[in-house]
């Protein structure tokens, strides 16, 4: 005779479990150190007079923020490259480099690095992650030469983690809407600047006592601009990918992220116009670690 109530009892946190809502609020610690981990892999293949160039890259990357300051309101976070590490193999040449290896930073390689290395900045954020202030606004590098453009253009995903995000836009841990949503709940965003424009639409998969996780697939549009073999190239790509994020249920704060994407395209240069394919995969872990 204690069926029906059991029934009850557990339809109703069936229900709670579906129609629990979340709000975008991130939850920042004094002290507390983020460290980040890109590991990025990437293949091109690019047509030039009627032979393929391939090219590969395997890069990571470890930055961190330090959360200096924390209120109700905001909180302050100071951002640093710590490493970056790669192996390239294309146009008949190898290349390893780690920025952890003082030999490698003596060598070509070392230089622009230990500029981008250097280079930090510190941003002010509202509680739903979006910037209210970078401090520098904007960091300039040294124009590298052509090996290493090359490369940092393959590694972008990384690379420009050193540049700071502008005031009143979504910062990298900013990825709930500012309204509440709850699973099953869609919204999408879009961007454009002079490097391109980008479509993305977000779900959320999955809500429980520790995650959320959301699922997402958004159509891009790069340009970069590049010199190759002496000459300079303009490169546009259009992009699709699809990942998945999954966020602290707490903190609200990222854990991971993964995306892969596809892109197709054309290099256009004095040499004309070379067809230009690639695939890439990224993964981004956060680990937090509380100040002493």
């Amino acid at each position: 005779m204690k069926i029906l109530p059991l029934i009850v009892f557990f339809s109703l946190i069936t229900h709670a479990s579906f129609s629990q809502k979340i709000n975008g609020r991130l939850r920042f610690e004094q002290g507390q150190t983020l460290s980040i981990t890109t590991q990025l892999k990437t293949s091109i293949s690019q047509q030039a007079g009627g032979q393929v160039i391939d090219f590969s890259l395997d890069a990571s990357g470890e930055q961190t923020y330090k959360v200096t300051n924390a209120t109700a309101d905001n909180s302050t976070l100071h951002h640093q490259l710590q490493r970056i590490v790669f192996s390239f193999d294309g146009m008949g040449r190898k290349m390893n480099f780690d920025s952890n290896n003082e030999k490698d930073m003596n060598g070509m390689f070392g230089k622009p690095v230990k500029e981008i290395l250097e280079k930090t900045y510190n941003i002010v954020l509202d509680t739903s992650g979006k910037v209210m202030m970078s401090l520098p606004e904007k960091i300039q590098l040294t124009e590298a030469d052509s090996r290493m453009a090359i490369i940092n253009n393959l590694m972008k995903d990384i690379i420009d983690r050193v540049y700071p995000p502008q005031k009143d836009k979504a910062s990298f841990f900013k990825v709930l809407p500012d309204s509440e949503v709850s699973k099953g709940d869609a919204w999408t965003i879009s961007s454009q600047n002079e490097n391109g424009k980008m479509d993305a639409a977000y779900a959320i998969a999955d809500i429980n006592d520790t995650t959320v996780v959301v699922d997402f697939a958004a159509n891009s549009v790069t340009i970069t601009k590049a010199e190759m073999m002496g000459s300079e190239t303009t490169t546009t790509m259009n992009n699709k990918s699809s990942g998945k994020i999954i966020l602290d249920r707490i903190t609200g704060l990222m854990r991971e992220k993964t995306i892969n994407t596809e892109s197709t395209g054309n290099t256009e240069s004095s040499f004309g116009t070379l067809p230009v394919t690639s695939k890439t995969s990224l993964i981004i872990l956060i680990s937090p670690r509380s100040g002493q």
